[in-house]
């Protein structure tokens, strides 16, 4: 199928990935000469591996083309020209009833047919977002362990996490100062490392003090990483959630509707602020678990508590994934379309089009009682931690 008309698609140039879009162009593009990338490619395709990959919501006449009910399919865009967005290009959504002769229409029939490029599709297809520790994590667990720059996180969010992360492993200064024998690093430097994908071995002294392989200090690392980055996405959304749940909740299109309309309209804020705000919280007290476990190596002297916690970790990434994916999503597209200093304007069609597309997104509001056990259920997760004293 063609689509020349893909939306926003020349606004993916600048960015390798969101939490709705895997960009392959783009990483092509920064990547492409490197011998990792060469030989460990996402996709055997050359095509695929140099196509646009986005979570959409279906309109209604795409459901159709599924035999199972769904709202949100994985489509994958292989632009026209790669250096041209503007040309659009072929399109098909994964798990669609023809999608093999879809893409045997611009890949070829043995291109189609690929089983460990069906495999990679099928993973990407089950993930609510595309955030690079989620993406790693589940292809790693069905046996896929493509380039590591495909997980990279863009240079912007790089520098813009730096600080934060910084000021977070200042409970580690006085424990790294204070034992120059086991640990050389300031939370600066610390903090450095664990930004970049350079060598650990001058890490040394942190590793043997939570008596990790090299490689699994690596994979703990990661798993670290990972952690600090949903905690950064976290503390981001936090300062510019409320005024877009004002804004959800306030903004009245300019045209007229039915009454029925109208009321449709107020169920559906109603329940989409019900919805934020619960995939927020179970975000945050997955958040305060990192938070207690990282207490044990930073203020208890406990490094193997931390480490035991960052073997499990990963566990945890799915559930954090979903919860911040949507809510990034959310805000981003809100501030995309409404500029915070111009006064909003939207018809009665579009708006009920965009609750739609947030509501899809974050499914069905949690239950009080579904949040409750969030906790519990990722301690089980992480059996073998002592939580006895954690106050959440």
């Amino acid at each position: 199928m063609k689509n020349r008309s893909i939306r926003r698609l020349t606004h993916l140039k600048s960015t390798a990935a969101t939490c709705r879009v895997l960009n392959l162009v783009k990483i092509a593009q920064l990547f492409g000469h490197e011998d990792e990338y060469r030989a460990r490619p996402l996709f055997r395709n050359r095509f695929l591996n140099q196509a646009i990959i986005l979570k959409h919501r279906l309109r209604g006449t795409e459901i159709d083309l599924f035999d199972s009910h769904r709202t949100v399919a994985t489509k994958i865009i292989l632009p026209i020209d790669r250096g041209d967005l503007n040309a659009g290009g072929q399109y098909v959504f994964i798990g669609q009833r023809n999608q093999t002769a879809a893409l045997a229409q611009f890949l070829g029939e043995s291109a189609a047919d690929n089983l460990l490029d069906q495999r990679t599709l099928n993973v990407l297809d089950g993930l609510p977002s595309f955030d690079p520790f989620l993406l790693r994590e589940q292809l790693r667990r069905n046996g896929l362990t493509p380039a590591q720059c495909y997980f990279t996180i863009s240079p912007a969010d790089t520098r813009r996490m730096m600080g934060y992360v910084q000021t977070e492993l200042g409970g580690l200064s006085g424990l790294l100062s204070g034992d120059k024998e086991r640990f050389q690093h300031s939370a600066a430097s610390l903090a450095a490392k664990l930004m970049s994908n350079e060598s650990t071995e001058d890490m040394a002294p942190l590793r043997l003090s939570m008596r990790m392989s090299k490689d699994e200090f690596a994979e703990g690392l990661f798993a670290w990483k990972g952690l600090l980055y949903y905690k950064w996405v976290l503390h981001e959304m936090e300062a510019q959630l409320p005024e877009v749940a004002r804004e959800l909740q306030t903004i009245q299109p300019f045209d007229s509707s039915s009454s029925e309309g109208k009321a449709q309209l107020n169920r559906s804020r109603r329940r989409l602020l019900t919805a934020v705000n619960q995939a927020r919280l179970a975000a945050v007290k997955i958040i305060r678990i990192y938070d207690y476990a990282f207490a044990g190596l930073s203020t208890h002297s406990q490094p193997l508590l931390f480490r035991d916690f960052l073997v499990r970790a990963p566990d945890l990434f799915m559930e954090l994934g979903e919860c911040l994916g949507v809510l990034s999503h959310i805000i981003s597209f809100w501030r995309f379309r409404f500029k915070s200093d111009i006064p909003p304007s939207i018809s009665f069609a579009e708006l009920s089009d965009i609750m739609l597309d947030f509501e899809s997104g974050l499914g069905q509001p949690h239950s009080p009682s579904d949040v409750a056990q969030a906790i519990p259920r990722a301690k089980s997760d992480l059996a073998g931690l002592d939580f006895s004293h954690n106050p959440i």
